[in-house]
């Protein structure tokens, strides 16, 4: 038979789940974190006011900031070999 038990959230558990929150950890990383359940970590945060964001939110801004990343690095790549280009077709 399962055991149950119940802890209190002590205010180093609270601050410590609201840093994580602010940082963007998933619930599942804030469970392993503080050593309790998922459900009973995203149902602190959404009592006291600061709920995690919806996964689909949070994959949505991954992908764009993702995206937006990998065009920075294209440019930069296409900076640095079109000089080389026209320095090499000017030098003929």
């Amino acid at each position: 038979m399962t055991r149950v038990t119940r802890r209190s959230w002590t205010q180093d558990h609270i601050d410590l789940l609201f840093e994580l929150i602010d940082k963007g950890v998933s619930p599942m990383r804030a469970s392993v974190a503080l050593r309790r359940p998922k459900l009973a970590v995203q149902n602190k945060a959404r009592q006291l006011g600061k709920p995690f964001p919806d996964v689909r939110e949070v994959k949505a801004a991954r992908l764009a900031r993702e995206a937006r990343e990998r065009e920075a690095i294209e440019r930069r790549e296409w900076r640095r070999s079109s000089p080389a280009a026209a320095e090499s077709s000017q030098g003929r």
